[in-house]
Parts: C-alpha cells; structure tokens; sequence
C-alpha cells in the first residue's frame, strides 16, 4: 500500500469516529493497522481472542480487544519520513507540582525504610501540556521518524480516547510455544557511547526486578533462560536489561497465566507487586488508566511456506501455520484530551531513592515524548 493511502485510510477511520490502532514494532520497516468496523467495545475474555489488545495499569479492569473479526487490517511495507511538521505546544510545570512528587517520593521512601519486605515502588506523575493544532497522525509519524528501536503507536477508540507512544519494553513475546520477555531497569541519558558505568543503586534495581520476574513466571512454567544484564539504548535514555525466555506450559490458559504473572512489572509497580500497587493506588496524585499498562497483537495467524525434498517429491511446498503474540509495555507514552496532551513519566523508587533526583530522572524522560511535539 502507498503511504498516502495508508495514512488516507487512517485519516478517514478518524474522522468518522471508528476505532483504529495503528503501530511499528522496534527495528522493523513495516507499519500495521487494525480499523474496527463499528465503534463498539470489546473486550478480552480469557486471552484467546484474536486481535490487537489494550490494557490498563490495574490489571483488576479490562483489557480492551480489537478483535480481527471485526477488522481489517492494513500493512505499510516502508515508512519514509516526509517534510517536518511542528506541532506547537506549551507546558509549565510548577514549584507546587514538582514539590507533590517530590513529596510522593519522599513518602515512598519512608514507607519502603519502615517495611522490610518492602522492596521496591515506582512512583509516577502526569504533566499536562497545552496545544490547539494537535494533528494525531503527524504526531505518530514524527514518533516514527525518530524512534527506531521502540514501538511506536497511535491507538482510538471514541468511547475511550486518544493515546500515542513510543515505548521500548516488551512485556511479553510469544510464538508458539515459545515465550521471551525481558527485565528493565536503572536509567541514565544517552551522551553518545552505550559504554557506560552503572551505579550499586541501578544494578541492584536491576537484579531484584529480574529476580520477582524470574520467580512469578517460575510459578507457571519452567526451563527459563536468563541472560546477563547489559546497556539497552531507547530513544534519548539507556537502561539495564535482562533478557529471559522459557517454553509455555501445555495447558489451556497459558498465554493468560503468563501475561498475569508478569503483568504489572516491577519495572512500572514494585515489589511485592501487591503492596506495591495498593501504594501507587493510594498515593499518586492521579489515576494511570493505561499508562503503565500493555498493549499489542495477540493471537496473530501466521503461515509459513517451506520446500521439503523427500523421496519421489522434489521441492514440494507445503504450508504450516503459526500463532503469534507481542505485548508491549505502554511507556513513553501520552493521552490526548480535548486541547491538552497528557504525558506520563515514573522511576523506580527504593529505600535508599533521593527525591530530588528522582524528579531530575522524570524531567530526562519527558524529553522522549515532549522531543515530537517542540
């Protein structure tokens, strides 16, 4: 399909007020969307369903489904970035709002000093832009244009919003019977070189996320495979991340019992999980709805062409079939409200967190989303 097309075709999806994702996963060319055909919500029953799905932070509320049933698909073999658009936006962040989160984190430390099974919070804050010519498309194509090795995306539905991102943290990659996912942590600003140095306070982060993702999935399947932590580059920021992998257990509800043991990470609520989100719930200053939560295909049908040469049959073809699935943790990302865009930044707080750098971190990683829209 021609990229005018493509974009034509979501442009008009949009303005009739019809549900549509599109999405580039990281370090791949094509660009893939979903257009429901009504405007209805759907939503996952037992993660058998097929489609492209989107959930919230609290995983005690739905997930979202844009069920292929009810959809077309459409596919962009190469994006070419085009002219550059601005977008003009407007944001002040106050003395009184970086105090809240500084305050937020100082309560966050206290309590994780008080408690000893208490490991780990992520703490996050929503800053609030000002704008009147948003144009979603522009927007997703300049994420496109400036963020390669993340996953970039523009998802609407009319009975639930308008959201853009660019994250860089799969939560879960299936196919088949095979699973990957991988640990995130630690944070630091790209200066040019991934050769970096990483403090006690990262590794450490860094291994006790990997260790709670380790020990829920060892709940639901074994065999895992656990790489050493190493530098990961995502967009303007570097993190520490491990790569895990292991095989699906042979029952009905694997991909369900996979998705929640991981889902939310450490890496976006801490540890334990439990206590951890009855804290963010209680104290942060706003509801994440799907920030933080996840989002990607699930389910996805593949055929797979081969050549076999066996006695009497000489370069036979046949045909075997496959199912996919790729969730993406939704980071980097933002909601866009009326005539405001609502970006969404956090950092993983433990006993020995000093406030004020954390709030320095949370400014570093506005720069991702706020790099697209000044």
């Amino acid at each position: 399909m021609q990229q005018d097309t493509f974009f034509a075709s979501l442009a008009k999806h949009f303005e009739d007020k019809l549900p549509f994702v599109a999405y580039r996963k990281p370090n791949e060319m094509a660009v893939q969307a979903v257009l429901q055909s009504s405007d209805e919500l759907f939503y996952v029953n037992d993660f058998t369903e097929s489609g492209f799905v989107f959930a919230p932070f609290n995983a005690d509320e739905p997930t979202i489904l844009f069920p292929m049933a009810n959809s077309e698909k459409l596919e962009l073999a190469i994006f070419e970035a085009t002219t550059e658009t601005t977008i003009k936006a407007t944001t002040t962040v106050t003395e009184e709002e970086q105090q809240k989160h500084i305050d937020l984190v100082a309560e966050g430390v206290a309590a994780l000093q008080k408690e000893a099974d208490f490991k780990k919070v992520v703490l996050s804050r929503k800053e609030v832009l000002q704008t009147k010519d948003f144009d979603a498309l522009v927007v997703f194509q300049k994420l496109l244009a400036t963020y390669d090795s993340a996953f970039c995306y523009v998802w609407f539905h009319p009975k639930v919003g308008l959201w853009l991102g660019a994250t860089p943290e799969t939560l879960l990659q299936v196919y088949r019977n095979k699973f990957a996912t991988m640990a995130l942590a630690g944070t630091q600003k790209f200066e040019g070189s991934t050769e970096v140095e990483w403090g006690t306070k990262e590794q450490e982060e860094q291994q006790i996320v990997t260790d709670s993702i380790v020990a829920e999935l060892q709940k639901v399947t074994d065999n895992l495979k656990i790489s050493a932590a190493h530098t990961h580059k995502a967009g303007n920021l570097l993190h520490l991340k491990t790569d895990i992998s292991g095989f699906l257990p042979a029952n009905f509800n694997a991909f369900k019992e996979v998705v929640l043991a991981l889902h939310p990470t450490p890496a976006v609520c801490g540890l334990p999980k439990e206590r951890a989100k009855d804290f963010i719930l209680n104290n942060e200053h706003y509801t994440r709805t799907f920030y933080s939560g996840f989002l990607g295909e699930i389910n996805k049908a593949e055929t797979i062409e081969r050549n076999t040469n066996r006695r009497n049959v000489e370069n036979s073809a046949y045909k075997a079939s496959a199912s996919s699935s790729h969730l993406f943790v939704n980071l980097r990302s933002m909601e866009v409200v009326n005539e405001e865009v609502h970006l969404f930044v956090g950092g993983g707080i433990t006993a020995a967190s000093n406030p004020e750098a954390e709030w320095e971190e949370t400014v570093h990683k506005t720069g991702t989303m706020k790099k697209v829209l000044f």
